[in-house]
């Protein structure tokens, strides 16, 4: 015994998103500038641009929070890196002479 064919097709859910929905640039220049982080320099334009990017993405629509919210995240903690680096720096190339002056030739 064969089945009959059937003559109509279902139609599945439709899985298009509901338009063209742009990602935030500014949520992607947040995360690329707190993992390049220059010295801290970049890092610090991470976090701002940021909160800048999730501010603009709560009125307008655009996607890219969870971008923004990563660029806050990852430039915190390189900032932390950075200053740890440049006390370590300071701390151990630092310009003190300990020689009580003559600059440690002995005099």
């Amino acid at each position: 015994m064969s089945r009959p064919e059937q003559t109509t097709a279902r139609a599945g859910p439709s899985y298009a998103p509901p338009g063209t929905q742009r990602t935030n640039r500014t949520a992607i220049w947040s995360l690329i500038l707190s993992i390049v982080w220059l010295g801290g320099l970049g890092a610090l334009a991470g976090i701002a641009l940021g909160f800048s990017a999730r501010r603009r993405i709560a009125e307008t629509g655009e996607r890219g929070a969870g971008l923004a919210l990563a660029g806050i995240v990852v430039g915190v903690v390189t900032l932390v890196f950075a200053i740890a680096y440049w006390i370590f720096v300071a701390r151990h190339f630092g310009g003190t002479s300990h020689g009580g002056g003559g600059g440690g030739y002995g005099y």
